[in-house]
């Protein structure tokens, strides 16, 4: 075991012995424990299981905790920034908000004096999230503020955040995610079939918009949103083909403990069950998020979200192959890099070569895959544009070219995206840097490269931007990696009253009269015709048509959507596997059941539970079963350009048009069209 992987555990041994500044400090320990990542250390009286929520009155000094004497209370890189305040507060008192310049595992504090609700996040993990109620006496009823304020546009200091009344639909629903996200047993488990789902909520009474007094919190939030009994899961009618592997990023395992959660989970996608359960226990994998599958299917390659590595599995028969530490290995010491928090991972189509987004830091790490399918760093790769260099980009999950030509970044932290420009294996240059939306955090290319799409996680919103040629798109010319426009997944929604809204004039509708916003994950299908998104504030899926670019579907999912790839459907066509970070199912999407081109009869085709621990694995589950599911990889690859690359077994039980979904490329087999 390496020594960084010691560390936290040592840090959380002495954070008993630490003596405070002032005893009337709140404290919470940033850690990479599930639902409990902003941790007070207990539980408050009526928030059973919540350990991330404060009362405290005005004045209240909070501190951050992200290392101890020195210490680092986990392996992963943070940020604690402002995402819910009372609208006041800037104006009593600007230095009650916070938005650090870049990720770091330094402690922070905020002394808050303005009576009202804080919620605060992480920007690199924006499902960490850590609670304040500033409350005149501390006691209960508890006034969470008369307004409340998003962080929706670039800063928390942007007066154009989104600014609404604390008992309006939209602060029940950020009151409701919160109670969800931060404790686990609110999570959805779909083994327990038959019983309603009713997360429960703190007990209590709060002061809210106008001096209203809401007598029971709990019952308020049940009443509005939860009550469904939980449905047993039924299988696809229509096999898929080959297997799916999901990164249940939240499952605990015996050996690793909960400093160092993850699994990698293996469906079949014949059989519609799970068939292995990957824990690395041996390597500490803290948090695995995403993975890409080689070339020629044999290896996936699988990065660690709040640690340092990328590992090397065997797809065959899930065994460890490589560990490379990407901040303290010799792998990168010898070239003078470090690559924190990695997080997407993908190939390079013409070259084979691995790239991964260091999430911690500003730039695209670059490795070489050798003949057995092991890797080494090569670069590198800044995602600034060298002639207007901004903050720190942080990139998330970024996207390869069909060509390998190209790659487009998601930038977390500086609220764009850069479109970079391969010109050779050890050269390349950025084309296009240009803004996007608060916490730019996924992305998906047109099966040519055409254009691309950016989610922005805080901003509600997808840009669509320009590819690496200048392009005209509605009439209008766009310059390469220019945004061509926003397209909104919270339309028709009116913060106080939610769906349907009258905005201006005309009466806009809420598209399916549900919303989308926290958007994750946005893949293109490998045809090229929609890209699909997960929405965690809606637990919505959303689909966005690629010829006109508008939002036409929302399908309700689950609580913390976030996944989305596209996985080969038998006999033709594709299914889009979505993954919930909340809910521990894999959901079978067939967006598109008769291939006519149009999603008015999209359906659920069905899901698989991935709470099953009885398979193949390398580590017992103890905990968690099932949950924190976020990166998907169907086994094999059809998206245009790797489908191509396929071995002849894969490509035999392919349909032709699945072979080529945009046609042939150029030196590919002609009879492949």
């Amino acid at each position: 075991m390496k020594v960084s992987r010691i560390l936290p555990l040592a840090a959380g041994l002495l954070l008993g012995a630490v003596q405070l500044a002032s005893a009337a400090d709140v404290n919470f320990k940033v850690t990479d424990v599930p639902g409990h990542w902003f941790d007070t250390g207990a539980d408050i009286p009526g928030v059973p299981g919540t350990r991330s929520l404060a009362i405290v009155t005005p004045g209240t000094k909070i501190n951050f905790l992200q290392n101890i004497n020195g210490v680092p209370v986990a392996e992963s890189k943070h940020t604690v920034t402002s995402l819910i305040w009372p609208s006041t507060a800037p104006k009593d008192n600007p230095n009650q908000l916070i938005d650090q310049v870049a990720a770091n595992q330094d402690n922070h504090d905020v002394t808050l004096t303005t009576p009202g609700l804080y919620v605060f996040v992480c920007k690199l993990h924006p499902y960490m999230l850590g609670g304040v109620i500033v409350d005149s006496d501390g006691a209960a009823p508890f006034d969470i503020g008369e307004k409340l304020t998003l962080l929706v546009k670039r800063e928390v200091t942007d007066l154009a955040n989104l600014t609404f009344d604390s008992n309006s639909n939209l602060g029940l629903r950020a009151l409701r995610a919160f109670f969800i996200v931060t404790n686990p047993s609110n999570w959805k488990d779909y083994t327990k079939v038959g019983q309603d789902y009713k997360p429960l909520y703190p007990i209590v009474p709060v002061v809210v918009t106008g001096g209203n007094v809401v007598h029971d919190l709990n019952a308020l939030l049940q009443a509005t949103f939860d009550g469904a009994p939980i449905e047993a899961q039924k299988k696809p009618r229509i096999n898929g083909i080959g297997e799916i592997w999901i990164d249940t990023q939240f499952e605990l395992s015996e050996k690793k403990g909960s400093n160092f959660p993850g699994t990698a989970t293996v469906v079949s996608a014949t059989s519609w069950d799970v068939k292995r359960k990957i824990a690395l226990p041996d390597q500490k994998m803290n948090n695995g998020h995403n993975f890409w599958s080689s070339h020629d299917q044999k290896q996936i390659y699988q990065t660690e979200w709040h640690g340092n590595s990328l590992f090397v599995i065997n797809r065959l028969n899930g065994k460890f192959l490589q560990e490379l530490d990407l901040v303290n290995g010799p792998e990168v010491a010898s070239k003078g890099i470090k690559c924190h928090d990695p997080a997407h991972v993908m190939t390079r189509v013409d070259t084979q070569q691995v790239h991964t987004g260091c999430n911690g830091d500003d730039g695209v790490l670059e490795l070489n895959r050798l003949p057995n399918g092991l890797l080494e760093v090569n670069r590198l790769i800044s995602m600034q544009d060298p002639n207007n260099k901004t903050k720190q980009t942080q990139p998330h999950a970024h996207w390869m070219g069909f060509d390998g030509h190209h790659m487009v970044t998601p930038n977390s932290n500086s609220a764009d995206s850069t479109l970079y420009e391969f010109t050779g294996l050890t050269t390349g240059q950025v084309i296009g840097k240009h803004d996007t939306g608060a916490v730019s955090i996924a992305s998906g290319m047109m099966p040519d490269s055409s254009k691309y799409y950016v989610t922005n996680y805080l901003g509600h919103s997808i840009s669509v931007m320009n590819g690496p040629l200048p392009r005209t798109w509605y009439g209008t010319l766009y310059q390469p990696g220019e945004r061509i426009k926003n397209i909104d997944l919270i339309q028709g929604y009116d913060p106080v009253k939610g769906c349907p809204a009258v905005n201006g004039p005309e009466l806009i509708k809420c598209v399916d009269g549900l919303i989308g916003g926290f958007p994750v994950q946005i893949p293109v299908s490998p045809d090229g015709k929609f890209a699909i998104t997960g929405n965690t504030l809606g637990g919505t899926i959303s689909i966005v048509d690629t010829a006109t670019d508008t939002l036409v579907r929302l399908i309700p999912c689950d609580p913390g959507c976030h996944g989305v790839q596209f996985g080969a459907k038998k006999g033709g066509g594709y299914y889009a596997y979505i993954t919930p970070k909340f809910a521990n199912r894999l959901i079978v999407l067939d967006y598109d059941p008769n291939n006519d081109g149009k999603v008015d009869d999209a359906v659920i085709a069905g899901a698989v539970v991935l709470a099953k621990d009885n398979v193949p694995k390398d580590d017992n589950i103890v905990g968690n079963k099932g949950f924190g599911a976020q990166g998907v990889t169907p086994v094999p690859n059809v998206y245009n350009g790797w489908v191509q690359e396929l071995p002849i077994g894969y490509k035999a039980q392919l349909t032709r048009a699945q072979r080529n979904p945009i046609g042939p490329l150029p030196g590919h087999n002609p009879h492949d069209k």
